[in-house]
């Protein structure tokens, strides 16, 4: 089971980004190019911490040791994709698997729930949604997603659209802090675990 990031543990910066899983084909004899597309892709972060006081430290090597190298998992959160407001409560509709798009229920009826941008996250894959979405009056809904979707998700699976995470894991099995009399910084690279 994934660990929850400890809130106290702010990173100076984050670079978040996106490796999707295409492939491209070039002819040897017209220098065309195919390119196909095929599911797999994940969300990787580097996480930097540029001042760690003693306290921070202490939480981040002991976070790091949980995880054990590259063996366990931790939920990230989307720091600048985090929302307030309240959309009710949004649940897979449609259990499916592979496609660019999901269908929920459980959202406020005729109005506009999703913006593009917004991050979600479902049975602990993240997503961004890359239209707007307005719900029906019933309270449905379709979100376009940048990413197909890897695996089955079960009709009912709850919908996190206020915190979002990606369940992560390290990219290697070293872990490294650099000290310096009074702080510490570290950097850290995650990439999605695609179990």
């Amino acid at each position: 089971m994934a660990l929850d990031w400890p809130e106290s543990l702010e990173p100076t910066d984050v670079t978040w980004g996106i490796t999707y899983n295409n492939r491209a084909f070039t002819s040897t004899l017209s220098n065309a190019q195919q390119v196909f597309g095929f599911p797999g892709a994940y969300w990787q972060c580097t996480l930097n911490f540029g001042v760690l006081y003693p306290e921070d430290e202490r939480e981040l090597t002991a976070l790091l040791g949980r995880l054990q190298g590259m063996f366990g998992t931790v939920k990230i959160p989307a720091i600048t994709r985090q929302r307030d407001d309240d959309i009710g409560t949004p649940v897979v509709a449609v259990a499916g698997a592979l496609g660019l798009s999901m269908q929920l229920s459980g959202v406020k009826p005729s109005a506009k729930v999703f913006k593009l941008g917004d991050y979600i996250s479902v049975a602990g894959e993240m997503f961004e949604v890359v239209q707007d979405a307005t719900s029906s009056a019933g309270g449905a809904v379709t979100v376009q997603l940048n990413k197909r979707i890897r695996k089955a998700i079960a009709a009912g699976t709850a919908v996190e659209y206020r915190r979002p995470f990606a369940v992560m894991r390290r990219v290697d099995d070293t872990n490294q802090v650099t000290w310096q009399p009074v702080v510490s910084n570290a950097s850290l690279q995650f990439r999605e675990d695609l179990s």
